[in-house]
């Protein structure tokens, strides 16, 4: 292991060791319930009666229903046109009007949260874009349509990029499971939000925030030179969520027959997501790196059921084979 990898073993535990405090300072009342929804000090939600039609769209939801829903047809027609050379322009129109725009739409940590305290709202609807395209094709919504990923990957230098070892991967990638559970949790326990602010760039997204916030931004931007979307891989409850709906995508993207075990794909995965042309869906971010890699242009979108089946045959004839 070189100083550089280990600069970033350290910086990522020092992001962490940020992320916990902060979660820390926020997290008022977890043993004292109030009413479900009530007032939080950071943010007020308020409760919209199922008689109240003209309130059903709050906060412009209609329009970020359509921005994110635009953006989100775009990035699937990319991924199924094999369009990653154009990627970069989705990731700066991510930016450009979902993070700056709208203000950071479907903030990772705060979105698993207002989901559940705006159920009668419109934010149901927004909310299932991404889950819709999980449970279709995978995490495009995290490698294509998310602001907060795109600032992300945009601020990468790949020829800098640090080799983080598979089992620090492993285990830094279950931290975000363990903050999906524990943010679910407390907003069903005490009805409130919390760290509302505090997700990476999203302070730069609404041109202000808490002095932690903006460290944390600085902090995130600046791994993110060495390090693919650190947040995203290892601390995003959202990606967690849509990390957990992929494995039952309908579709999914694999190495065919055609595949000559070349390993290049696995070399050019900067999740860490594809082994000799195997894909997990949970971690793959469909930013098309192992596409464009493939000398035998191998890889293609499969359906589930039939990927399942052929893998049966498969290990059916092996059986045969050494029977």
């Amino acid at each position: 292991m070189n100083g550089t990898d280990r600069l970033v073993q350290r910086v990522l535990l020092a992001l962490l060791v940020g992320v916990l405090l902060a979660s820390a300072a926020w997290a008022q009342g977890f043993d004292s319930p109030g009413g479900f929804g009530e007032a939080d000090p950071s943010r007020t939600f308020k409760q919209v009666g199922p008689s109240s039609a003209d309130r059903y769209f709050l906060h412009d939801q209609g329009v970020k229903i359509a921005v994110v829903g635009g953006l989100s047809i775009l990035a699937v027609f990319l991924v199924a046109k094999r369009g990653f050379r154009h990627r970069k322009w989705l990731l700066l129109l991510s930016v450009g009007l979902v993070g700056f725009y709208l203000g950071g739409v479907l903030c990772p940590l705060a979105s698993v949260q207002n989901i559940l305290l705006k159920w009668n709202t419109a934010y149901p609807l927004l909310f299932l874009i991404p889950v819709v395209l999980a449970l279709a094709v995978g995490r495009v919504f995290c490698g294509g349509v998310c602001p907060f990923g795109a600032a992300q990957e945009l601020l990468h230098v790949r020829r800098w990029s640090a080799r983080i070892p598979a089992a620090w991967r492993r285990g830094l990638g279950a931290l975000k499971y363990a903050i999906l559970l524990y943010l679910v949790t407390r907003v069903i326990v005490t009805g409130t939000s919390v760290l509302q602010g505090v997700t990476p760039f999203k302070v730069l997204f609404t041109w202000g925030g808490a002095p932690m916030a903006i460290g944390l931004t600085a902090l995130t931007a600046g791994l993110s030179v060495v390090v693919w979307r650190p947040f995203c891989r290892f601390l995003c409850p959202l990606g967690a969520l849509l990390s957990i709906l992929s494995r039952f995508s309908l579709f999914r993207l694999e190495a065919t027959s055609g595949c000559v075990s070349c390993g290049r794909c696995t070399a050019h995965c900067p999740a860490g997501a594809c082994d000799g042309g195997n894909v997990r869906s949970a971690d793959c971010f469909l930013c098309g790196d192992c596409v464009t890699s493939c000398p035998v242009a191998s890889f293609r979108w499969v359906w589930r059921w039939s990927r399942r089946d052929r893998a049966l045959q498969e290990g059916n004839a092996e059986s045969s084979g050494r029977i």
